[in-house]
This record gives C-alpha cells, structure tokens and sequence, in this order.
C-alpha cells in the first residue's frame, strides 16, 4: 500500500509542476494564482498545499531542482575540461538544456528578489569559471579573473539562451567555431 501511496504522491507533484510550467509558458508568474494551479490541474487546494506553501515554494523548488542538476553537470564539465574546451561546454550544455528546455525558458522568466534562475545559472558558471582560470593561469596576471569570468558566464548563458529560443535548430558546431575564434586561447591567457 505504500508503494501506491508513494506514486500517487510523485503523479501528483509531477501534474502540479507540468502545469504551472505549462502556465508560465502562457502568463507572467505575478499573474498565476494557486486557483489558476488547481483549475489546469484538476486538484483541489488541499492537494496542493500538502506539497506547495505557495507558488513562490513551488517555483523555488523547481528552481532548486534545475540549480541542483546544473551545479552537478557544470562542476563535471570543468573538473574534466582541458584547456582548450572552455567554449565546448556551451555544446555539452546545450544538450542538456535542450532536453530541459521547457522549463527552463519558463523558470527563467521568474524574477523577483529570491527567485531568479537565470542570474543563479550565470552566478554558478562565474564561479567555475574563476576556479578553472585560477587554476590554469598560475604565476600570469590574475587582476582580470573576475571581469574574464563575469564576461564567459554572461556569454556562454545568452548563447545557451538565443540556442533555446530559436526556431529553427541552430549549428551548434558552427557557434562554437565561432566563439572560439573570436575568444579564442589568447583571450584567456590573462597577460
């Protein structure tokens, strides 16, 4: 019985989080309310407020979740990473991205003072941009390491932005190419 009770707990969570992806897609999160929730998902408020306080806890935890994930796949992408792949992880992320790429393009239209998906993803590849510069630039000028890693994140998350909303598939290969060529090693070099 428990077993059952576990799945219906998971199709549950799984249909309040589908519509209010479903939801952002449509509307600004200021204007969804819970009834909005309730009406699309067909549950009634008890339901959702045995999982959610709010919209706010529910889109925090979505949030949460893609934050979690991303933090993993960032952190393998630049643990493994060799000195020349640096731009390659936009092409391993957009995989990723793609495959998440409902949610994410609706989470990222949340911004209020706490929750804001697309100024953490660009905060959480600053930061492991810093580290790898750090730990690839030993005894060279490191006065730019900030502006360089404020300047990737910024470039690899509008990249991965522009390649999500896209119509057509763009060549992702050529991109890179692109980025590559245009910031190439010797703008990393930190001289």
């Amino acid at each position: 019985m428990q077993t059952k009770m576990d799945l219906r707990v998971i199709k549950t969570r799984a249909n309040i989080k589908s519509t209010f992806i479903e939801l952002l897609s449509k509307k600004a999160f200021t204007e969804i309310t819970v009834q909005n929730i309730l009406d699309q998902a067909l549950i009634n408020r008890s339901t959702f407020y045995k999982h959610y306080s709010d919209k706010y806890n529910l889109a925090e935890q979505l949030i949460s979740e893609i934050m979690t994930k991303a933090t993993a796949f960032i952190s393998e992408r630049f643990s493994n990473m060799k000195d020349d792949e640096l731009f390659s992880i936009v092409y391993k992320a957009y995989g990723y991205a793609y495959d998440n790429k409902k949610i994410i393009l609706a989470l990222w239209k949340i911004r209020t003072d706490k929750l804001n998906l697309y100024d953490d993803l660009q905060c959480l590849l600053k930061r492991y941009c810093m580290k790898y510069i750090t730990n690839h630039s030993a005894g060279k000028d490191s006065s730019l390491v900030d502006y360089y890693s404020t300047l990737y994140a910024s470039l690899a998350l509008t990249t991965i932005k522009w390649i999500l909303e896209s119509e057509n598939e763009p060549d992702i290969p050529k991109i890179i190419r692109h980025l590559k060529h245009t910031f190439g090693e010797k703008f990393w070099s930190l001289q």
